[in-house]
């Protein structure tokens, strides 16, 4: 496996993506039988028929887009807010959550629909890995970070502390064949970060090749930054051939006619060695 990765410090510009709107059909609430004596047994019932309709928008191979927001709609307005989210975050469907199945089967306007009715965008740890996985499979670093899988670790959160913006990474499949591919990261506030996180870890995760690989800087008290490069866990072993290429900020220094030009690093293991997940 080749890799290319390139760090750009300090980069002022930013990246948004909105998911897309759709248009709407209508559909019909979520019913229960009112007969039933028990109030808890009218909310099984109603937890059943909104699971029952949310795995038809996930899994049914008739699917309709359209249909989507009014289904999804009804579905939100049958049950509390908290109920809706918690269902949307269980591994409930073929031992899979909802936005898995979204994911996998390149559903994006049920995927966007359902995501928007979690609460604080939160996932508990099963639905979190369940999610990490999904973008593995169809190997899309987009929606890895629009969904905010990734782990930032106690260097991202001391980032956030320092009013840092959030990072850009993007990948660019070079060789499908041969898996290779360029990774563009762009960290704002970079030699900041660094000075703050001495002893720490500085990570980014991203997924290119079908795996979820992690980068880090180490900033050690002897004034010395390390990087390193590895993989997550449930990602299959690669062969690392890569080359860290570090470039100076597009102004021009001052006296120089040109920028300096970029560092480049090797990452590589030598002979037939497999990178293998870090555990």
């Amino acid at each position: 496996m080749a890799t290319n990765s390139k760090v750009i410090a300090d980069s002022g510009s930013t990246a948004t993506t909105t998911p897309p709107s759709y248009d709407t059909i209508s559909a019909s609430p979520i019913q229960c039988d009112q007969s039933s004596i028990f109030s808890f047994r009218r909310m099984k019932q109603k937890r059943a028929a909104v699971l029952s309709r949310i795995r038809d928008m996930v899994l049914a191979p008739n699917f309709t887009p359209s249909s989507v927001i009014p289904n999804v709609n009804a579905c939100a307005a049958a049950l509390s807010i908290a109920e809706f989210s918690k269902i949307l975050t269980q591994l409930n469907i073929e031992g899979h959550t909802a936005l898995y199945w979204a994911i996998v089967n390149n559903r994006p306007q049920a995927l966007w629909a359902l995501w928007n009715k979690l609460i604080g965008k939160y996932y508990p740890s099963d639905c979190l890995l369940d999610l990490r996985i999904a973008c593995m499979i169809i190997s899309d670093n987009a929606i890895f970070r629009q969904l905010s899988l990734e782990s930032s670790g106690e260097g991202g959160h001391i980032r956030g502390f320092l009013g840092c913006p959030p990072d850009k990474i993007e990948v660019h499949v070079c060789d499908t064949p041969t898996n290779q591919f360029n990774v563009a990261l762009q960290i704002r506030m970079f030699q900041k970060s660094l000075r703050a996180i001495v002893g720490k870890y500085l990570t980014h995760d991203f997924v290119a090749g079908g795996r979820l690989w992690w980068f880090r800087f180490n900033m050690r008290e002897d004034g010395r930054c390390y990087t390193d490069i590895g993989l997550h866990q449930h990602s299959h072993p690669a062969r690392l051939n890569a080359i860290l290429l570090i470039e100076a900020h597009n102004q021009k220094q001052a006296g120089c006619v040109t920028p300096p030009e970029a560092l480049k690093i090797p990452l590589s293991l030598t002979g037939t060695k497999l990178l293998v997940p870090w555990r």
